[in-house]
C-alpha cells in the first residue's frame, strides 16, 4: 500500500485533489477530513461515486491511511502543484491584529521597487493584475486553494508572495506544504479562545508559525513613525519593514515607497459625504483593535465620536463585555449591533456588551442603545450625528456577507452607508408591521419571524434603505415592543390602535408621522415584502415620478392566488377596482391577477383621499379602494405587473414560511 511520500512520486497519474466530495472529479485523490462540523471519512462513498481514483484518510475505507489527513492534504497539494512555495520567496504575517495592513505593505513596498510579487489575505489574492476572491470569513484559503494560488504566481513569474496566515490556518494546517522565508509577526492578544480555549495556547500556535520559518521579525511595541493615521497603523509599517529587509530592501527606499501606499479596504476607510461629518469604516473586532482605533479617532475629532459594532457569534464569548467597556470609555456614544450573530441570539450578544458598558458608568439610551439589525444600527448612528462628529462602523470592515443562521446574506458596510447619506427628503416609506399572523402558529408577531435566519421585516428596511428612503414609519399593534426592539431607533413608529381596523386604517396611522418634506408616499406591507429588490422598487418609484401619476401599485399573475386581492379589469383592459378575496363573487376568485401591496402615492393625493375610505364589508377599511377612487375621479393611475413571483412571496402559514425560507436560501446561493 502507498504511504504519502510514496503518492507525491506518483501525483501525476492523478487528475485533481480536494477534501470535499461534492469537488470530486474524474481521477481525482480525494482525502476525507474530520472537521469541527462534518467529518469527510462519512463521504468517502459520494467521492468514489463522484470519481475519485483514490481515497486518503485516517481510517478505511480509505485506501491509503495516514495519521494526519490534514497533513497528507497539505503535503500532496504542494505536490500537485509541483512545490510552487520553493520556487517563490515567501513572507507570511500572522498576528492577532494588523496582519492584511502589513501584508499590504510589504507587497506595495516590493512592487513599487519593480519586484514581482503576489499577495494573499482575507481581504483578496492578488497575482499581477489580477484578482481572486478569497471567501467568506476567511484569512487561510484552505490547502488546496493556497496551492493553486502559488502555483499561479509562479506561473505569473511572481519572485514573492505574501500570505495572511491566522491561527486557524496554523492549527488546521492549511499552510502545510508551504515554505516560508520569512515570518512576520504583528502582535499578540487574546483572542479566538472560543476556537483556542487558553491565551497560552492561541500564543503557542501563533509562536510556532514563526519558529518554523527562516527568518523571524517581531514587530516593535513603539516607534517613531509618523506615515500613515494612527500608531497602529505605524506600529505594522515596522514589520512590514523588517521583513522586506531581509530580501536588501534598505528601510530608506522601502519608506520612501510607501509614500504613494494606501490603507486596504475597510482599514481606517472614509466614506466621503456632504453631511459635514467623518465617516469611518474599519475591520477592528477585538478589544485590543477597538481600543486603537477608538483612541486613535478620538484625538482627531472636533464633536462627538459615535461608534458602531457588535461581537461575532459562536466565537470568544469573554471579549463582548471588554468591548462594550472600551467603547463606553472612549466613545461618547456606542451603538451595539450585530456582527456574524449566526446561530445565537443576538440580544445575549448585545445585553453582554451591554454589561461591559454600565460597568463603567454606561446608561442604555444615555450613552448607548442596542439595535440589533446593522443596517438600522448605522442609520441610527448617522442620524445622530451632527457637524464634526465622527460615525466609527466597525467589525466588518472590507466583509462582504453577514452571517445569520447558516446563511450568507450579503453585505457591504459602504454601500449601507453610502446609500444612506446619499437618500433625499422627498419620498417617505410606511411598512404596514401590526398583523398578528393567526395562521402561523406563533406568539410573535408575523413581520419578525425569520427568513433564513433574519426577520423578515428586516429586508424590507434594507431594501427601502438601499432605494434611498431614509424617512420610514413602521406601523405596529401586537406586541408593538417587540418589533421596535427588533427595528430599533432609526425608523420611526405609529400605533395602529385598532390591528382589524385595515389596510387603510393602519396606512393613515403611518402617514401621520411622516416627515412634511415628502411628496411621495411609499406603502409597503412588512409580512409579503422579503424578496422584492431595491432595483425593482427604484424602478416602480421611478415611474410613478416620471409618469407623474397620482397612485402607482402593483400586481402580479397567481396560478394560486388563493387568499390575495383580485385585480379586476374591465372589458378595455383597463382596471376598475381591487377587491379583497374574502368580498369577491365566485367568478372574481377565479381571476389570476393579484394586488401584491406595494403602493406608491403622490402625498397631496393621498391626503385628500384617505379620510374618504369607507369601511368595508368585514368592518375592515381597504387600502385598495383608493384604487377605486382613483378610477372614479380619473387621477392618473400606473399599474407595475412583475415579470414573476421571484419577487413576492405572501407568508401566512408555517407552511409557506418554509416556502419561503427555501426560496430565500436559494437566492442567497445564487447571490453569493
Amino acid at each position: 500500500m502507498l504511504n504519502i511520500q510514496e503518492l507525491t512520486q506518483k501525483i501525476g497519474d492523478y487528475s485533481g485533489i480536494t477534501a470535499d466530495s461534492r469537488l470530486v472529479k474524474k481521477d481525482f485523490i480525494f482525502v476525507a477530513v474530520k472537521g469541527l462540523t462534518s467529518d469527510g471519512h462519512e463521504y468517502i462513498s459520494e467521492a468514489i461515486k463522484n470519481g475519485a481514483k483514490l481515497v486518503v484518510g485516517e481510517k478505511s475505507p480509505a485506501e491509503v491511511i495516514v495519521d494526519d489527513s490534514r497533513e497528507a492534504l497539505g503535503v500532496l497539494a504542494s505536490a500537485f502543484y509541483k512545490d510552487p512555495s520553493n520556487k517563490l520567496k515567501v513572507i507570511g504575517v500572522t498576528g492577532t491584529k494588523g496582519k492584511t495592513t502589513t501584508c499590504y505593505l510589504i507587497h506595495h513596498i516590493l512592487t513599487t521597487l519593480g519586484k514581482k510579487a503576489g499577495l494573499i489575505t482575507s481581504i483578496v489574492a492578488k497575482i499581477g493584475n489580477r484578482e481572486v476572491d478569497t471567501g467568506f470569513h476567511v484569512t487561510n484559503p484552505d490547502a488546496v486553494a493556497l496551492q493553486k494560488l502559488l502555483a499561479d504566481m509562479v506561473e505569473g513569474r511572481m519572485e514573492y508572495a505574501v500570505i495572511e496566515v491566522s491561527s486557524h490556518g496554523i492549527d488546521q494546517k492549511r499552510i502545510v506544504g508551504t515554505k516560508f522565508d520569512v515570518g512576520v509577526l504583528t502582535n499578540i492578544a487574546p483572542e479566538h479562545l472560543d476556537y483556542h480555549k487558553t491565551f497560552a495556547e492561541y500564543k503557542k500556535v501563533k509562536m510556532s508559525f514563526i519558529g518554523s520559518c527562516k527568518y523571524q521579525v517581531i514587530a516593535p511595541k513603539e516607534t517613531d513613525l509618523n506615515i500613515l493615521p494612527g500608531k497602529f497603523n505605524n506600529l505594522d509599517i515596522e514589520g512590514a519593514l523588517g521583513a522586506v529587509e531581509k530580501f536588501g530592501v534598505s528601510r530608506e527606499s522601502a519608506i520612501s515607497a510607501l509614500k504613494s501606499f494606501k490603507l486596504p479596504e475597510g482599514r481606517l476607510e472614509e466614506i466621503k459625504n456632504d453631511l459635514g461629518i467623518k465617516i469611518i469604516i474599519d475591520f477592528a473586532h477585538t478589544p485590543d483593535s477597538l481600543e486603537a482605533v477608538l483612541t486613535h479617532l478620538k484625538a482627531q475629532t472636533k464633536g462627538k465620536l459615535i461608534a458602531v459594532f457588535g461581537c461575532a457569534g459562536e466565537r470568544d464569548t469573554r471579549k463582548r463585555f471588554q468591548m462594550g467597556k472600551i467603547s463606553e470609555k472612549l466613545a461618547d456614544f456606542s451603538v451595539f449591533t450585530a456582527e456574524d450573530t449566526r446561530t445565537e441570539n443576538i440580544h445575549d450578544i448585545l445585553r453582554k456588551i451591554g454589561q461591559g458598558a454600565k460597568s463603567v458608568g454606561g446608561v442604555e439610551g444615555n450613552t448607548f442603545i442596542k439595535i440589533p439589525e446593522r443596517g438600522e444600527a448605522i442609520a441610527y448612528a448617522l442620524s445622530k450625528a451632527q457637524k464634526g462628529d465622527t460615525v466609527a462602523l466597525l467589525g466588518k470592515g472590507h466583509e462582504k456577507s453577514m452571517a445569520y443562521g447558516g446563511y450568507e446574506h450579503p453585505w457591504s458596510e459602504k454601500e449601507i452607508v453610502q446609500n444612506i447619506v446619499n437618500s433625499k427628503d422627498d419620498i417617505s416609506g410606511v411598512v404596514l408591521a401590526a398583523g398578528k399572523g393567526s395562521r402561523m402558529k406563533c406568539q410573535s408577531p408575523k413581520v419578525l419571524r425569520g427568513i433564513c435566519g433574519r426577520p423578515m421585516i428586516a429586508f424590507t428596511l434594507e431594501s427601502l434603505r438601499k432605494v434611498g428612503i431614509k424617512d420610514i414609519v413602521a406601523v405596529v399593534s401586537f406586541k408593538k415592543n417587540l418589533v421596535m426592539k427588533e427595528i430599533g431607533s432609526a425608523v420611526k413608529y405609529a400605533f395602529q390602535k385598532n390591528p382589524k381596523g385595515g389596510t387603510a386604517d393602519a396606512a393613515k396611522a403611518g402617514y401621520q408621522e411622516i416627515s412634511n418634506r415628502s411628496k411621495i408616499l411609499l406603502i409597503i406591507n412588512g409580512d409579503d415584502s422579503a424578496f422584492y429588490t431595491p432595483e425593482t422598487i427604484r424602478k416602480i418609484i421611478e415611474i410613478h415620478k416620471e409618469r407623474e401619476r397620482k397612485l402607482t401599485f402593483v400586481s402580479l399573475m397567481k396560478e394560486n392566488p388563493t387568499g390575495l386581492g383580485r385585480v379586476i379589469r374591465g372589458e378595455d383592459g383597463l382596471i376598475t377596482k381591487i377587491v379583497e378575496e374574502k368580498d369577491a363573487t365566485s367568478e372574481e376568485k377565479e381571476i389570476k391577477e393579484v394586488n401584491d401591496g406595494l403602493y406608491v402615492f403622490d402625498r397631496k393625493w393621498f391626503d385628500d383621499n384617505i379620510d374618504k375610505v369607507k369601511k368595508g364589508p368585514q368592518g375592515e377599511y381597504y387600502l385598495v379602494d383608493l384604487v377605486k377612487m382613483a378610477i372614479d375621479e380619473g387621477a392618473r393611475m400606473a399599474t407595475y405587473t412583475l415579470p414573476n413571483d421571484d419577487e413576492w412571496q405572501g407568508i401566512n402559514t408555517p407552511e409557506q414560511l418554509e416556502e419561503a425560507n427555501k426560496k430565500m436560501e436559494r437566492r442567497l446561493n445564487q447571490n453569493l
